[in-house]
């Protein structure tokens, strides 16, 4: 399980559906839940977790595509197998993986040093600790 930390914006709480947005080193991340654990507040530090077979890859943003996570990192290792690919991914202090299928990675492959974009849904994103 991919770790991030990060500081709570904003929660919103509609028919029993939070959305929560979250400051993760400058970038905004959103999460859609349906119980959220007790102090989850405005200014509170929390762990956010995403597993790594939901992270994806692109190689620049996606303005039209419904994916509220959308975070710049770079490449630090590609590890392929013959089924799965993983990412070593560094996003600010942190360090994600990508799991993905080895025939989804692109034509031109990510290499070490690449810049990228991790993207993953709202409703993949955890809170793992308040903190």
């Amino acid at each position: 399980m991919n770790r991030i930390r990060a500081r709570v914006l904003q929660t919103r709480l509609h028919e029993g559906v939070s959305s929560v947005t979250f400051d993760a080193s400058g970038e905004r991340l959103t999460m859609i839940a349906l119980e959220l654990p007790e102090g989850v507040e405005p200014e509170c530090e929390v762990e956010l977790g995403v597993k790594a077979t939901h992270v994806a890859l692109a190689k620049e943003k996606l303005p039209d595509v419904a994916i509220s996570n959308q975070i710049p990192v770079t490449i630090e290792k590609v590890a392929k197998g013959k089924i799965l690919a993983s990412l070593i991914l560094r996003f600010a202090d942190t360090t994600i993986e990508s799991i993905v299928p080895e025939s989804a990675l692109p034509k031109q492959p990510f290499r070490p040093g690449d810049t990228a974009i991790a993207l993953f849904q709202a409703s993949e994103l955890s809170i793992v600790k308040v903190l």
